[in-house]
């Protein structure tokens, strides 16, 4: 009986091996490194065959796959339709005022813990002659998502340089040797390319989609969808941010409770000071918004569009003095909301 009971219990445990074994995904290995070179980043480096890239101006993001639900899974990771992947992404920031290389690791560091990672290690490291610092990091979204990232960052000629390799649960170690060749490869911009570059801090020319499955709208590559941890009553926030912080395009999902846009208007109008209103339509629906200031130097403007029994807020902000460049940019993201 005894015999019989270990050979179940072997047979069994087996079976359990085989069947974690089966459960891992097919992940396709790399078979060799192409170089990446645009006259936007100025700057080379070399990436996985056949990796899918997706540029945004100052910054390029490079996916192990094209399949749009790897894409979305880095934005939205929490997401039903999302599929595990991993991502290397290159950008750069010019800043008007440097600090030490340091100040910017242990504020990124911080950052990070206060949103619940856990800091793996940080070390110094040598990108093309440039001193770098190496923050890696992990952590869970939920039991079935977890998420670990490789982020580097060097300074050069009063430019910050960023190399972030992430990927998500059983994807990171295979492709982590990516970063690593990245780093070994990358040639960073000289001083006079990098001046030359486009004013990162105005919306760029180039529109690119974002779209998950509440929405979809196109905004400037150079400006990155950030998707907040949203306040209750709202149920989802999207923010849209470039390399100004006060230049911003937030949008918030809200129940509507039966309400019609008139009333949803009036009865927020009062936590935006400004005057009048003024009529719209967004995805052939009827919206309404005002202009308004909520500090000195910063114009905004605030729509409300309800479909579905949900409220969809809008709100732009944007220097006074860069009116011009702004508010065209805004307006056409906000054109091109579509509601699903």
């Amino acid at each position: 009986m005894f015999k019989m009971t270990g050979r179940l219990l072997t047979g069994l445990f087996a079976l359990l091996l085989l069947h974690n074994c089966s459960s891992k995904p097919d992940i396709p290995p790399v078979t060799g490194y192409e170089r990446y070179q645009n006259p936007y980043f100025k700057g080379t480096f070399s990436y996985p065959t056949g990796w899918h890239i997706v540029e945004e101006g100052g910054k390029v993001n490079i996916y192990s796959a094209s399949d749009p639900n790897v894409i979305d899974k880095f934005y939205n990771p929490t997401s039903k339709t999302g599929k595990d992947g991993a991502q290397l992404a290159v950008s750069y920031q010019r800043l008007d005022s440097v600090q030490a290389l340091a100040q910017y690791a242990d504020s990124f560091k911080q950052d990070r813990e206060t949103e619940g990672f856990q800091i793996k290690s940080v070390d110094d490291k040598i990108i093309d002659s440039t001193a770098a610092k190496q923050i890696v990091f992990s952590g869970a979204y939920d039991k079935e998502t977890k998420k670990h990232v490789v982020h580097v960052i060097a300074l050069k000629d009063s430019v910050l340089y960023t190399v972030e390799y992430s990927a998500f649960n059983d994807y990171y170690e295979p492709y982590r040797a990516a970063i690593d060749t990245l780093l070994a490869t990358l040639k960073l911009p000289s001083k006079q390319a990098a001046a030359a570059a486009a004013d990162p801090s105005l919306p760029s020319a180039e529109f690119i989609e974002f779209s998950n499955e509440r929405l979809s709208l196109r905004h400037p590559d150079n400006f990155s969808p950030n998707l907040l941890r949203a306040k209750a009553p709202a149920e989802f926030s999207l923010q849209l941010k470039g390399y100004r912080q006060d230049c911003t395009v937030q949008l918030d999902v809200l129940p509507a409770q039966g309400l019609t846009v008139d009333k949803v208007f009036a009865q927020n109008e009062k936590f935006f000071k400004g005057k009048g209103q003024s009529e719209t339509t967004i995805d052939g629906n009827p919206a309404i918004y005002r202009n308004y200031s909520p500090v000195r130097g910063v114009e905004s403007r605030v729509y409300f569009v309800v479909k579905n029994d949900k409220i969809y807020r809008l709100i732009m902000n944007y220097d006074q003095t860069k009116r011009a460049d702004f508010l065209p940019a805004f307006e056409k993201v906000v054109a091109s909301l579509k509601i699903k």
